[in-house]
């Protein structure tokens, strides 16, 4: 009945998909609602998702022992930069392009999202043993082509998983996102006791997302066809041109960390710091989640039609979120080593003022995350690729200079300010469409930096 539920949701001709598409405006649920219900979805998936992925990783370090959290953190940073790298914006452009229901368009997406799969395993076994001489772990030779090959599979993912955002059907989406993740997360755990050996998340990743892929085509009768039509291409080309440096660069600002760290700390160390980072990037991934499936269609559709209300429709979106996920930064500021204490064994402990201090970099995550997601759905790829540019030349140049000065402390610490002032960037890049929200933003900065100082004085700080 579920399957059934999820196979209606993909047209069978081009007519339906025509139809489809232009009765989104027309949808009996307004934007409004429709907004308020995708959100619904998203944060109960993203909850979902989390609790998995918090209980696995629980289980997965006492299972395993620290070291080969380093090692992970080094095959998964290899990966998704090659993903990155290779991104050309073929979601977004599913999302926000006129043409996103029709069949040639999704045919097309389709094939250069397989062939972008299979590319990204290529890619990752060539780069496997230049990658085990840079951070001396031989592990990496055989880790990172196979779990690389869990890219390859995802590839072929059924359209229906492209469309389902569009029209903000996230009740299926997120369905079938933590029931694959369950399912990946069941079996590595299982392999983990089994094995004890970090193969286990490898193994358990490919089987997991064979699973998923599988499952994508019970959801819809229509299969997809290898095809490339040249205006498709053309379009989806034009705009993601600049996502694909706007992603180049944001691999560099969300894994640079561990690219500079893993060649400075041993890999006890690195896995500390990794442990320390799924924390400090939690609620961010939220505002990510929430962005990607919820307010990007929805800035593009009001953008698509009434511009001139666009800056009051992004204030109504950006504050609840804001109210929802800062005070969650602030506490994991607060009390981030309480929790890592309370978690994790004493093999775990020196990832708990690493989290606090990553903790505050996040702050300014959340809210330049919150904006920045406007300039994709205006199609302005180029002003967000400008902003990312300016993201992370900050980050190489304030953990050069925190490391220098005060070691692995400055290093890290580093990391947490390249987040903050780059906000005045993106400030620039917003005023320019005149969609700046500065008593949003400053409001934001002000609160959060009372909270955490009145948070600290009360808690003695953070002990490194």
């Amino acid at each position: 009945m579920l399957y059934g539920g999820f196979r209606k949701s993909w047209p069978n001709s081009r007519k339906e998909f025509l139809v489809l598409g232009s009765a989104v405006g027309k949808s009996p649920l307004s934007l409004k609602k429709r907004a308020v219900n995708g959100s619904i979805w998203s944060v109960t998936g993203f909850g979902a998702g989390q609790f998995l992925r918090l209980v696995s990783n629980l289980l997965l370090t006492r299972l395993l022992f620290p070291e080969a959290f380093g090692i992970l953190a080094l095959v998964q940073v290899v990966l998704q930069g090659i993903k990155m790298f290779s991104d050309v914006g073929i979601s977004t452009s599913i999302v926000r392009d006129e043409r996103g229901d029709e069949p040639a368009y999704l045919h097309t997406a389709w094939t250069l999202q397989v062939i972008r799969g299979v590319l990204i395993w290529g890619v990752s076994a060539l780069l496997a043993y230049p990658a085990s001489l840079l951070y001396n772990a031989p592990e990496l030779i055989y880790l990172i082509p196979a779990i690389g090959f869990t890219a390859c599979i995802q590839g072929f993912n059924a359209p229906i998983i492209l469309t389902l955002k569009r029209h903000l059907k996230l009740a299926q989406l997120v369905s079938w996102e933590v029931a694959t993740q369950a399912f990946t997360i069941a079996l590595t755990v299982i392999l983990a006791w089994q094995y004890q050996s970090v193969w286990a998340i490898a193994v358990g990743g490919v089987l997991g997302a064979l699973c998923g892929c599988l499952v994508s085509y019970l959801m819809s009768q229509k299969r997809p066809k290898f095809h490339l039509e040249s205006s498709s291409l053309d379009n989806i080309f034009s705009f993601g041109k600049w996502i694909f440096l706007s992603t180049a660069l944001t691999f560099l600002i969300q894994q640079g960390d561990i690219l500079i760290l893993g060649t400075f700390l041993s890999k006890e160390q690195l896995g500390m710091f990794s442990i320390a980072a799924i924390w400090s990037r939690m609620v961010l991934q939220l505002v990510l989640k929430i962005n990607d499936q919820v307010m990007m269609p929805v800035y593009a559709e009001a953008y698509r039609g009434d511009k001139a209300t666009i800056k009051e429709k992004i204030q109504r979106g950006r504050i609840p979120l804001l109210l929802i996920t800062l005070p969650a930064t602030w506490f994991m500021v607060i009390c981030g080593q309480f929790v890592i204490e309370f978690l994790y064994d004493p093999r775990y402990y020196s990832a708990g003022w690493m989290l606090q201090i990553l903790a505050i970099g996040t702050v300014g995550s959340v809210i330049t995350a919150t904006a920045g997601t406007a300039l994709l759905s205006f199609g302005d790829s180029f002003g967000f690729m400008l902003f990312q540019v300016s993201r992370a030349i900050l980050l190489v140049i304030c953990m050069v200079i925190g490391g220098y000065y005060f070691n692995t402390v400055g290093l890290i610490a580093g990391v947490a300010l390249s987040k903050i002032i780059g906000y005045p960037f993106l400030a620039v890049t917003l005023n320019k469409h005149k969609v700046w929200l500065p008593a949003v933003d400053f409001s934001a900065f002000i609160i959060s930096i009372v909270f955490i100082f009145i948070g600290l004085w009360v808690t003695d700080g953070i002990s490194v």
